[in-house]
C-alpha cells in the first residue's frame, strides 16, 4: 500500500469516526427528549403536533367546517376559490378531498404524495390534525371529515409547513455543536500524533539526510527511525541513490585524474616533436644542412615527427569517440582465413624493413566466418604488432598471429619475442595512457592508447581480450570474436577483407 492511498484510508477513517459520532450524539439527544430511540421525521412529527396552531389556521378550519356542515357540495363549486386565495395568501395550504380524489390542492403540494400520505377519513372526527410528508417536505394538518349530498366521504384539511428544526437547533444546537468541536479536536490531535510519528518525524531526518547530499557529503549512510512504512521504503531508496552516486563521484574522480594524464601525456607527446621539427626546419632555414644528403635526412626527420603526431592525434581522436560509443561500426560476414592471411601479406612487406619476421599460424581454421569492422579489427591488429615491434630487443625479431578455431568463437593471438614485461603490469596494459615506460619517449613508448582502444573494439564486437608475458622472453596478447550462427544473416556479404 502506498502512502497516498494510506492517507486517504486515515482521513475516510477520521471522517468516518466523527460522522458515527455525530450520529450518536443525535441519538443521544432524541432519546432524551423523546423519551425514546425515535426517527428525526417521528421527532418532527411530534414537535409538531405539540407545537400551539396559530389563529389563521384555526379560523380556515372554523371557515371551511362551517361550509361542511351546511352545505358540503359549495366545497365543489368554483366561487369557493375566493376563500381559499384568502388563506393561501396567509402561508396555509388548504385540501379538499372526494373519498379517494384530490378536488383542490394548493400549488405547492404534490398530489400523488397527498393520495399516498393523505390521513384516512375519521367520521367521528376524533384525530383531527397530525403531520404528513408531502414529496419530503413535512406539514402540520388541521382535518373536518364530512359527507357530501350523495353521501361520499369528503375532508377538508388545511396544512401549514412548519420548521420545527429552527427551533429545536436554538435549544440544542449549543451543546451539540460543542461535543462534535470536542471530538473533532480530539480526533485530530490523535491523528496528528499517529502522523508527526509515522511520517513527519522520519521525513524530517530523511530531508537532512537529503540535504547532506546536496552538499555533496556522499559517505553518511541514510538511516531514519522507522524501520516500517513508505518513508522507510523511500529511505532505503535514497540510500540506493547515495550508493550510485558515490559510485559516480568515485568514477568521476578518476576520470578527471584520467583527463589531467592525458593532458600531460598529449602536452608532452606533441610538444617534444614539434620542438624536435621547429629545430630541424630552422636548421634548414639557417643553412645548416648545406649538403644535399643533410637536407633529405633533415627532411626525413621532419616526415617522421609530424607523422608520429598524426598518429597521436588519431589515436585520442577514436579512443575519444569510443568512449562516448559514437564510433560507428560497419559489421559484414566475412571469411576470417583470407583476410588475416592478406592482413598478413601487407604487413610482411612493412616488417621486413625492420628485420622483422611476420608469420601466420592457421589451427584448425576451417571456413571461419565472423561478423566484424574490417577497419577496426585491422586498427586491433595493427595497435598489436605496433606494440610488439615497439618492445623488440633480440637480434632475431619474431611477431606470429595464432589463429585458433573453437565451438563458437575463434581466438586470435599476436605473439612476439620481444622484451616481454612484468606480471603487475599485465593487469593494466589495457587501461587508457597507461605505458609500460616511465619515460614520456614518443620513439618507443606511443600514445599509451594503442591497447586500450583495441579492447573497446573487440568489446564492442561481443569478443574477449587478454594478454600473458614473462619478462624478458615475450608477450602474447589474444582475442576471441563470435563465430557466424547457420543460417544468420544470410545475403550479407561474406569477402576476406
Amino acid at each position: 500500500m502506498n502512502m497516498r492511498s494510506r492517507f486517504l484510508i486515515t482521513f475516510l477513517g477520521s471522517l468516518f469516526v466523527i460522522i458515527c459520532s455525530m450520529v450518536a450524539i443525535f441519538w443521544l439527544l432524541l432519546f432524551a427528549i423523546n423519551g425514546q430511540a425515535s426517527s428525526p421525521v417521528q421527532l418532527y412529527k411530534s414537535v409538531t403536533q405539540q407545537k400551539q396552531i396559530t389563529y389563521d389556521e384555526q379560523e380556515a378550519l372554523v371557515t371551511f367546517r362551517k361550509i361542511a356542515k351546511e352545505n358540503p357540495d359549495d366545497l365543489m363549486k368554483p366561487n369557493i376559490r375566493q376563500s381559499i386565495d384568502t388563506y393561501e395568501m396567509k402561508g396555509l395550504n388548504i385540501v379538499i378531498r372526494k373519498q379517494d380524489e384530490i378536488l383542490y390542492h394548493s400549488p405547492d403540494l404534490i398530489v400523488k404524495s397527498l393520495i399516498a400520505h393523505a390521513p384516512k377519513f375519521d367520521t367521528e372526527n376524533i384525530y383531527t390534525q397530525g403531520t404528513i410528508d408531502n414529496k419530503g417536505s413535512l406539514y402540520r394538518y388541521l382535518k373536518f371529515d364530512f359527507h357530501f349530498s350523495d353521501n361520499d366521504k369528503g375532508s377538508v384539511m388545511i396544512l401549514k409547513q412548519v420548521n420545527s428544526f429552527a427551533e429545536f437547533l436554538q435549544r440544542w444546537g449549543f451543546i451539540i455543536i460543542t461535543l462534535i468541536l470536542a471530538i473533532a479536536v480530539f480526533l485530530v490531535i490523535l491523528f496528528n500524533r499517529s502522523l508527526n510519528k509515522a511520517i513527519i518525524v522520519p521525513l524530517r531526518e530523511l530531508s537532512k539526510k537529503v540535504q547532506q547530499l546536496k552538499e555533496g557529503k556522499l559517505e553518511g549512510k541514510i538511516e531514519i527511525s522507522t524501520s516500517k512504512g513508505e518513508v522507510s521504503e523511500l529511505a532505503q531508496e535514497f540510500e540506493k541513490l547515495r550508493e550510485a552516486l558515490n559510485r559516480v563521484s568515485k568514477e568521476n574522480r578518476k576520470y578527471e585524474e584520467n583527463r589531467k594524464e592525458l593532458l600531460s601525456n598529449i602536452s608532452h607527446d606533441l610538444k617534444t616533436p614539434i620542438t624536435s621539427i621547429i629545430g630541424y626546419v630552422e636548421g634548414l632555414k639557417d643553412g645548416v644542412a648545406d649538403t644535399k644528403a643533410k637536407q633529405d635526412k633533415y627532411l626525413n626527420i621532419v616526415y617522421n615527427k609530424a607523422k608520429s603526431m598524426n598518429f597521436l592525434i588519431d589515436d585520442l581522436f577514436v579512443f575519444s569517440k569510443l568512449d562516448l560509443q559514437k564510433l560507428p561500426f560497419h559489421f559484414e560476414y566475412i571469411d576470417l582465413k583470407k583476410f588475416l592471411v592478406h592482413f598478413v601479406e601487407e604487413y610482411q612487406l612493412d616488417l621486413e624493413q625492420k628485420d622483422i619476421h611476420l608469420t601466420l599460424q592457421d589451427v584448425h581454421l576451417n571456413k571461419a566466418i565472423v561478423r566484424i569492422d574490417v577497419q577496426q579489427i585491422r586498427r586491433v591488429l595493427d595497435n598489436m604488432i605496433q606494440n610488439s615491434v615497439k618492445h623488440m630487443n633480440k637480434e632475431e625479431k619474431r611477431i606470429t598471429i595464432i589463429a585458433r578455431q573453437e565451438v563458437e568463437t575463434v581466438s586470435i593471438t599476436v605473439q612476439d619475442n620481444g622484451a616481454g614485461m612484468a606480471v603487475e603490469n599485465l593487469e593494466m596494459i589495457f587501461d587508457r595512457f597507461y605505458r609500460i615506460e616511465s619515460s614520456r619517449n614518443s620513439d618507443k613508448g606511443g600514445s599509451g592508447l594503442g591497447l586500450a582502444i583495441a579492447r573497446q573494439i573487440i568489446l564492442e564486437h561481443g569478443g574477449t581480450i587478454k594478454a600473458d608475458s614473462k619478462l624478458g622472453e615475450g608477450t602474447s596478447i589474444t582475442f576471441t570474436l563470435p563465430l557466424k550462427e547457420n543460417g544468420d544473416n544470410e545475403g550479407n556479404s561474406i569477402s576476406g577483407g
